[in-house]
C-alpha cells in the first residue's frame, strides 16, 4: 500500500477520534450553559458603584472565575493572578481562600457589575476533553493534508 494512503488515512482516524473525544467527553452542553449562566448573572446582578480610591472585595471557598463588567478597566489586587480582559470584561481565575480586591484608581466613580462561575470537577474535565480534542484535530487535520498533498504528487 502507498505511504501517501497510509497518511491519508491516519489522518483521518485522527481527527475522528478528535471529533468522538469533543462531543463525548468535554460535555460541550455544560460549558455552554456555564457561560449563558455566567452572562445572566452578570447582566442580573445590581451595578455596584466604586468612588475614587475605594475597592470592593471578593473572597471564595471553591476554584472560581470572577468576571467583571466595569465601565473603566479596574485595577486587581494581588496581581499575581491570572487576569483576562475582553472588552469592557475582565476575568480573574482564583483559587479557594485567596482574597481579590478590585480598586478604583480613578478620579471619578466606576460602575461595575460581576458574577463568579465556579470551577467545578466536571467543568475543568470539559475544558480538558475540549482542548485535547482540538489539539489532535488540528494535528490530524495536517496529517491528513501531508497525505492528500502527497497522493496528489505521486500520481
Amino acid at each position: 500500500m502507498r505511504l501517501s494512503i497510509i497518511i491519508t488515512i491516519m489522518g483521518v482516524a485522527m481527527v475522528a477520534i478528535a471529533a468522538v473525544l469533543f462531543f463525548l467527553g468535554s460535555s460541550a452542553g455544560s460549558l455552554a450553559a456555564s457561560v449563558n449562566e455566567a452572562l445572566a448573572q452578570l447582566n442580573k446582578t445590581s451595578a455596584l458603584t466604586l468612588s475614587p480610591g475605594n475597592n470592593a472585595s471578593f473572597s471564595f471557598s471553591e476554584p472560581s472565575i470572577l468576571l467583571i463588567n466595569s465601565s473603566a478597566p479596574l485595577k486587581i489586587v494581588p496581581e499575581s493572578l491570572r487576569i483576562a480582559v475582553q472588552g469592557t470584561i475582565t476575568a480573574v481565575a482564583v483559587q479557594p481562600g485567596v482574597r481579590v480586591y478590585v480598586v478604583n484608581n480613578y478620579t471619578r466613580p466606576v460602575s461595575l457589575r460581576y458574577a463568579v462561575v465556579t470551577i467545578s470537577p466536571s467543568l475543568s474535565r470539559a475544558v480538558f476533553f475540549a482542548l485535547i480534542s482540538l489539539g489532535l484535530g488540528f494535528v490530524g487535520f495536517v496529517v491528513l493534508v501531508i497525505g492528500v498533498v502527497l497522493y496528489v504528487l505521486k500520481r
